[in-house]
C-alpha cells in the first residue's frame, strides 16, 4: 500500500515546477492488485492527476478500485471541476492520500466520505516537504522564490573589474539550465543585463524557457541586449519610470510606484507565476536575500579566491545586524559538481 503511495508522490515530484500556481500532484488507481491508471498534473489549466488516472483506466473500469494520491483531491470549482466529485461519480471505492490541502475552505476528504467513499489520510514526509512551499505561497499570494548565486569561495560574483565569465565550471552551467527549466520566470537586474548580456534560456532539448523579468527602477535599458532579439520567452520590465515604452511585441513594461521585492512578487503571482528564480548581481540578489520572501537559496562555489575590495560580493547591505538577528538558512543538500560545490538551502 505504501509502495503505491510512494509511486504517486514520485509522479508529483517529476512534474514539480510545471504547474505554475497549482500544486504538482500524482495519482495511481489500483484494482485487483494491478495498476490500471496513473496521472500527473502537467500544466496549470489542464486535467488534474486524478482525472488523468481515471481517463487512462477508463471510467467504466474504475468502480470498486482504490486511488492513491499525493495530495487530497480538490472539492472546489476552478478552471476544472472538483476531482472529488469525479471520483464519486465513477464509483471508486477508496482514496488514500499523503498530504492534506490546508489552503481550501472545504475539503475533498469530507465530500468523498459523505458520498460513501472510504477515505484514508496517510501523512508522508516526502509529500509534506513537497507541498509546504506551495501552501505558504498560496497563503501569501507570492511565488515560491529561489535565489541562485555562482561565486568564488570568498563570495565574489565577479572581480572588482567586473570580470565574471566564468567563475564556475561548465557542468555548473548545465545544472543551472536544469534549474531554470523548473521555474516559470527568471528575475535579473538591469545591471546584469548590461554587464553580462545574458540570454536567460535553458539551452537544452525540449527545455522550458522561463519568462525573463528585468528590474530597472530608472528605466535605463540596453535595448541591444541579446534577449530582446529572440522570442524564446516573453519579457517583463518592472520600473518606476512611467515614461518607459517599447514597440517590441514580446516585451511588456510594468510600472510600479515602488519596485520593491514584495510588490514585484505579488504582481508576478497575480500574473500566474508560481515559481521564480532570481539570477542577478549583488544589488538585486541582496535585496531578495534580505527579504523574508524567498524559500530556496542555491549557492554554487568554485574553489577560487578572487580577493580585491569585494565590490561584487554577492551579499551586501547597509544595515549591520546583530548575530542573533541574522537571516538564517538550513542546508538541505550538498553535492560536488566536478570541482565545484552546490549547496541547497531553505529559509528557516
Amino acid at each position: 500500500m505504501t509502495n503505491y503511495l510512494d509511486k504517486a508522490i514520485t509522479l508529483a515530484e517529476m512534474v514539480e515546477g510545471q504547474t505554475s500556481c497549482n500544486p504538482p500532484v500524482g495519482a495511481i488507481i489500483v484494482k485487483d492488485g494491478r495498476i490500471i491508471g496513473m496521472g500527473a498534473h502537467l500544466k496549470q489549466g489542464e486535467r488534474h492527476a486524478e482525472i488523468q488516472a481515471i481517463d487512462m483506466a477508463g471510467a467504466e473500469h474504475v468502480e470498486g478500485s482504490t486511488m492513491y494520491v499525493s495530495l487530497e483531491p480538490c472539492s472546489h470549482f476552478g478552471k476544472t471541476p472538483p476531482c472529488a466529485k469525479r471520483i464519486i461519480e465513477t464509483g471508486i471505492a477508496r482514496v488514500i492520500y499523503a498530504a492534506r490541502d490546508v489552503t481550501l475552505p472545504a475539503t475533498g476528504h469530507r465530500m468523498m466520505e459523505e458520498a460513501g467513499v472510504k477515505v484514508d489520510y496517510r501523512p508522508h514526509p516526502r509529500s509534506e516537504r513537497l507541498y509546504q512551499p506551495f501552501f505558504e505561497s498560496k497563503k501569501s499570494e507570492t511565488p515560491i522564490v529561489t535565489v541562485k548565486v555562482s561565486a568564488s569561495i570568498d563570495g565574489k560574483q565577479a572581480t572588482d573589474h567586473n570580470e565574471s565569465q566564468w567563475i564556475t565550471n561548465p557542468d555548473v552551467k548545465t545544472d543551472v539550465f536544469q534549474l531554470r527549466h523548473h521555474h516559470d520566470a527568471i528575475i535579473t537586474g538591469s545591471g546584469t543585463l548590461h554587464s553580462d548580456n545574458p540570454s536567460l534560456t535553458v539551452r537544452r532539448e525540449n527545455g522550458h524557457h522561463p519568462t525573463r523579468v528585468i528590474l530597472s527602477r530608472s528605466g535605463k535599458i540596453q535595448w541591444d541586449a541579446q534577449l530582446f532579439h529572440d522570442h524564446q520567452a516573453p519579457i517583463f520590465i518592472y520600473t518606476e519610470n512611467a515614461q518607459l515604452q517599447t514597440s517590441l511585441s514580446h516585451v511588456e513594461i510594468v510600472y510600479l510606484e515602488r519596485c520593491e521585492v514584495s510588490a514585484i512578487l505579488k504582481d508576478l503571482y497575480q500574473k500566474g507565476f508560481g515559481r521564480v528564480l532570481v539570477e542577478a548581481g549583488p544589488n538585486v540578489t541582496s535585496q531578495f536575500l534580505s527579504s523574508n520572501m524567498i524559500t530556496h537559496f542555491i549557492l554554487y562555489l568554485a574553489p577560487k579566491l578572487i580577493g580585491g575590495q569585494g565590490l561584487n560580493q554577492f551579499y551586501q547591505t547597509d544595515e549591520i545586524k546583530k548575530l542573533n538577528h541574522l537571516h538564517q538558512f538550513e542546508i538541505v543538500e550538498t553535492s560536488l559538481i566536478d570541482t565545484n560545490v552546490k549547496i541547497h538551502m531553505k529559509r528557516k
